[in-house]
Order: structure tokens, then sequence, then C-alpha cells
């Protein structure tokens, strides 16, 4: 019996080796996950400053782009030179802004930390002397309440927790320096990235034309495009809508005479920048200082913080972002909530922008597959609203 190797032949070699091996690939990496993940970490940080500087070139390129087309056109230099002065006042504007937020900040939330540390164990002696009257006065039984808890002197762990607060932020000081120098070289690497822009995007696309066939390179080269547009609508619609929500939620707790409105007012507004759980994820540690303080200024704050969520989400969300990540609500959802399991907060962040760049290639996938079988997505829209009328 002779062994005919066609054209074939080759084929099914070449694909079943294939699967064989990313099979292989796959067992071998859940088998030593531990150790992936280590090493990925230390990889993660070792290229952080440029993911950093990627980052911040990405936000300041449209202000650079503004800055050299509209304020530097009429100038008789080289557009390299016009490009470096747009590159530099664009980084200089983003840290002035950056700066001028913290220089303002800082102070007040400095002093509103430290009042709240230093008077905290009063207010724990306040809270409990509360929660004695009310157990003798409703005839509770202590011993049971103590039983409940593991009889642990709760009053006590929080004091010592608060009061050991400040030394331990103290041992944060070599991963603050550590972090400083990262956000330095991200800097750096940002200026880089936006002076470099024009030649580093044609050092891709040469690399991806030259790797894969000209259709799907293209096809990569627009899907990039419309995913930036995506990630940057998104951040930058975030950010103001976070921004006005956290000025109202300080107006409205002057207005109710809540203390600490800076401080639990910046938790609120920067926590507002992950979707759908972020303002009540910012409500929590107010909620809990003020249920110590005083409990029901506690409910005010939590009732006022679920009002000015439904503005936002009902309101000021869709009015600033529109429909600019063609998401449903329901997938909104499974995005955070997937990201928040895969990678915590940053998920939660990145989560619904990445999925909508996902939606998208979907929904592009489905259309070209019904296209290739004489059908539209509108078909299915009119399906739908004869069943609707039935």
């Amino acid at each position: 019996m002779r062994f005919h190797y066609d054209e074939s032949m080759k084929k099914r070699i070449v694909t079943y080796g294939s699967v064989a091996l990313i099979a292989i690939v796959i067992f071998f990496a859940f088998y030593n996950l531990t150790a992936l993940k280590s090493y990925f970490a230390g990889l993660f940080g070792l290229i952080s400053p440029f993911i950093l500087g990627f980052a911040i070139a990405f936000l300041l390129n449209k202000p650079m782009m503004f800055i050299e087309e509209k304020g530097l056109n009429k100038l008789r230099i080289k557009q390299g030179h016009k490009r470096t002065l747009a590159a530099i006042a664009a980084l200089i504007l983003g840290i002035f802004i950056v700066g001028l937020f913290f220089y303002l900040l800082i102070p007040q939330l400095w002093e509103s930390i430290h009042s709240l540390v230093e008077t905290f164990p009063k207010y724990i002696s306040d809270f409990q002397i509360f929660v004695e009257a009310m157990i003798e006065e409703n005839h509770l039984d202590l011993d049971e309440i103590q039983k409940l808890f593991g009889n642990q002197d709760i009053f006590a762990r929080l004091t010592d927790f608060v009061s050991n607060a400040l030394p331990q932020m103290a041992r944060l000081s070599y991963g603050f320096m550590n972090m400083l120098l990262n956000v330095v070289l991200g800097i750096m690497s940002a200026l880089y990235m936006l002076l470099d822009k024009e030649k580093l995007c044609r050092h891709t696309r040469i690399a991806v034309y030259a790797l894969l066939p000209n259709d799907t390179a293209e096809y990569l080269i627009t899907t990039s495009r419309k995913t930036a547009d995506i990630f940057n609508n998104f951040i930058v619609g975030k950010a103001i809508d976070s921004l006005i929500i956290g000025v109202l939620c300080y107006i409205g707790m002057s207005i109710l005479q809540l203390p600490y409105a800076i401080l639990l007012s910046v938790i609120v507004g920067i926590t507002n920048m992950i979707p759908v759980f972020g303002p009540f994820i910012g409500a929590v540690p107010g909620v809990f200082i003020l249920m110590i303080i005083h409990p029901i200024d506690a409910v005010y704050f939590a009732l006022f913080i679920l009002l000015l969520q439904q503005f936002d989400g009902n309101i000021l969300g869709p009015l600033i972002l529109g429909d600019k990540l063609g998401l449903p609500s329901l997938w909104i959802l499974f995005a955070v909530c997937v990201g928040g399991g895969l990678f915590g907060i940053v998920g939660m962040f990145i989560g619904v922008p990445l999925f909508a760049v996902v939606y998208m290639l979907a929904k592009e996938l489905f259309a070209y597959r019904l296209q290739k079988k004489q059908m539209t997505l509108s078909d299915f829209n009119e399906i739908a609203e004869n069943e609707n009328s039935k």
C-alpha cells in the first residue's frame, strides 16, 4: 500500500498538528498557572511605564492635534518643530490640569482625613454609647448580640484600625516612590510617542500589511481606528460625567450640612468612573463614616446618592455619552461584572469599552454572514416588530 502525500494531506497534517500544539500549550499553561501569573505580573511591572505612557499619549493626542492645527498653523516653522511644540504644550496642559486639581483638593482632603483619624476614637465611643442606650431601651439581650459577632470587641477593633492607619500608610512609601518613578517614565515615554506618532503608526501598518493578507490588514487597521474612537469617547465622556457628579455631590452634601463633604464627594466622583456600580461603591465609605458619626446623616447620604445615581444613569450619562458605545444596558452590566471578576476595579472600568469593541465586531461578523445568505439585520427587526404586534 503506497502512501500518497498530496496537497490535501499536507493541509490536514498542518491543521491537526496546529490543533495538537495549541492543546498542549493550553494544558501546560493551566498546569503552570501560578508560575505564569507570576511571570506575567513581573513582565507587566517592567512594561507598566510604557503602558502608562501609551495611555497618556492616547488622552493627549487630540489636544496636541488641536494645538498643532489651530494654534501653530500660521507659524512659519518646520512641521517637525510644530509637532514638538504642540506635544510639549499638550503635555504641560495635562500636567497643569492634574496639578491644579491636586493643588486645590489635596490640602482639604488631607485636613478632612487628618480630622477624621483624630476624632474617630471619639466617634466610636459616642457610637458605642448610642448602641448601648438603644440596647437598654429595647431590652435586647447583650450576650446574644455578642455571640452574633463572635464575642469580639468591635469598637476596640475599629479604633485600633483607624489609629494604626497612618503608621501603615508610612510603610507604603517605597511603593509610592516606585509609582512616582513609573509616572515620570510614563510621561517621558508619552512625549516620545506623541513626537513620533506618525512614524510608530507607519511601522505598525508596515508590519500588519507584511504579515497579513491585504483584506485582513485593512480590516484590522479600520477596526483599530474604531476601537480608539470608542475608548476615547468613553474615557473623556465618563471623566466629564464623573466630574459633574462629584461637584453635584459636594453641593448636595453642603446643602444637607453633612460632614466631610469634600472627602466623600471626591470618593463618589472617582468611583463614578466605574459604570453601573460606581456610585454605590463610592457610597459605602461615606455611609460607614456617617453611620459612626451620626446614623441619621448616613440615611440622608444614602438616599441622596441613590437619587444622584438615578439622575446620572437616566439623564446626565445618556446626555454626555449618548449612544457612542452602542451597547444595550444588559451588556454594560455584563461587561462590568465579567471585567470586575477578572481584573478587579480596573476591569470594571475598561470592561465596558472593551466589550463595546467585541459587540461591534460581532455585529459586523453577523452582518457579513447574513449577507452571504442574502439576508440583513433589518429583516430580523421586521420579524420582531411583527411578533410584538401580535
